[in-house]
């Protein structure tokens, strides 16, 4: 399998203090790496510095053959490249499906004239954007919320439509941002499944997470991360057996 996102010698300071320090990593087609760490640890800097949220000081990112060091997040799409945030950023006057379809604008071609002439260009993709919003709704089990304001759901719910609206951009990456936060174990057990459904799908992801009930169950590969360093990376059962892991992350002397 080959890279389909390479990060090198990532690097970022906030008034001295390193926030991500020299980070090598990669996500290989097909895969799921969890970025693991106590609070703290750098790890959503880390996806701001690859996602061009934040600059670095130093370092290299590639993403399918092009660099991102230097992008406005608003061209991360279109080169299949979409992510979540750890509070979920939903529009409150909008209704789930309708934040769902926000995802999937970058596939549509009509402009603001046809828009506001409601040309029929402009209808079809509209009735195209409904049905891959239903798609996913029905994929993950929010069909019952389908007409809500979406930030009239509870916490659990809109974590799920924010990853619905990642997986409408069609993304070859999905980089998300502790989506288990707000979940009941049952609910964390029912993304596991539809996390693994995603990347039968083809999407390779990234996930940040505290759940390593989560972590176990669906990664590939994990990183762990301290005081902005990469101090682990490796296969699941590996991880939870290292000595300098359990000490930094789960307060375990060794």
């Amino acid at each position: 399998m080959s890279a389909l996102l390479t990060v090198r010698g990532l690097s970022r300071s906030f008034g001295g203090l390193a926030a991500v320090q020299n980070v090598d990593l990669e996500v290989k087609e097909g895969t799921i790496r969890a970025v693991i760490g106590p609070n703290g640890a750098g790890k959503t800097t880390l996806l701001d510095l690859v996602t061009g949220f934040t600059k670095p000081d130093g370092g290299s990112v590639d993403f399918d053959g092009h660099q991102l060091v230097g992008r406005s997040p608003r061209d991360l799409p279109a080169l299949g490249l979409m992510r979540t945030f750890q509070s979920a950023r939903l529009v409150p006057t909008l209704t789930v499906r309708q934040n769902i379809m926000l995802g999937a604008y970058r596939f549509t071609r009509a402009r603001f004239l046809s828009d506001a002439l409601r040309l029929p260009r402009t209808r079809r993709e509209e009735r195209e954007l409904q049905a891959r919003a239903d798609e996913l709704i029905a994929f993950l089990d929010l069909t019952r919320f389908s007409g809500s304001l979406a930030t009239d759901l509870p916490a659990g719910a809109q974590r799920l439509v924010e990853v619905a609206r990642g997986l409408a951009a069609a993304p070859k990456l999905l980089l998300l941002d502790e989506p288990a936060a707000g979940l009941d174990d049952s609910e964390t057990r029912e993304l596991a499944d539809v996390l693994h459904a995603v990347r039968e799908g083809g999407v390779s992801m990234v996930l940040i997470e505290h759940n390593m009930s989560l972590v176990l169950a669906i990664s590939d590969q994990v990183t762990v991360m301290d005081a902005g360093k990469v101090i682990a990376d490796d296969v699941p059962r590996v991880v939870r057996e290292d000595d300098v892991v359990r000490k930094a992350y789960l307060g375990v002397a060794s």
